[in-house]
């Protein structure tokens, strides 16, 4: 219609009519445009949440017993679970509403919301996986230094051997 419209009435026309045709076109061609450009990213969107889940569910389930992270409280463990767990039934339950939808209606969760809720993510469990082991305390520093000195001077007395003094010694010697 607009093609026919251009080559007929609008080859005479103003600019300010061209600009209202073209807007008019606009509101229907940036929705499929929007919607193709979620159609293609969203996987690679799906896929980056889907690997960070896994990333941070896999360390939970080999940091349990790591002496590396110990200093890692109990209650902050529940809290990336917690965040992790929601993050992939979210994931889940997207992929399932945007399954049933058709290509022609507009997505029921864009790109922008899946790197949301990875940002979101990561903003929460990654501080607390990177979280540096906390340094001992002085005394507790003073304590190991002078136990590894004492094990060094036994491990040193123990090897040399005893010197003999039952010959007299000459002078000049």
């Amino acid at each position: 219609t607009y093609e026919n419209w251009l080559y007929e009435e609008g080859f005479d026309a103003n600019k300010s009519v061209y600009v209202k045709k073209l807007d008019e076109l606009k509101k229907v061609g940036n929705l499929i445009e929007n919607r193709q450009y979620e159609a293609r990213t969203r996987p690679n969107a799906m896929s980056t949440l889907q690997k960070t889940v896994e990333k941070y569910t896999s360390w939970l389930n080999t940091s349990a017993g790591d002496e590396n992270y110990d200093h890692i409280t109990e209650e902050e463990r529940a809290t990336c679970s917690d965040k992790t767990d929601k993050a992939s039934a979210w994931m889940y339950d997207m992929l399932d509403k945007q399954g049933g939808l058709a290509a022609c209606v507009d997505p029921g969760v864009t790109v922008d919301q899946i790197y949301s809720k990875n940002k979101e993510l990561n903003d929460v469990v990654s501080p607390i996986m990177h979280k540096p082991k906390p340094m001992p305390k002085a005394e507790e520093k003073k304590q190991e230094e002078q136990q590894a000195t004492e094990e060094q001077k036994k491990e040193e007395g123990g090897a040399s051997e005893p010197m003999d003094t039952s010959e007299p010694m000459e002078e000049g010697s």
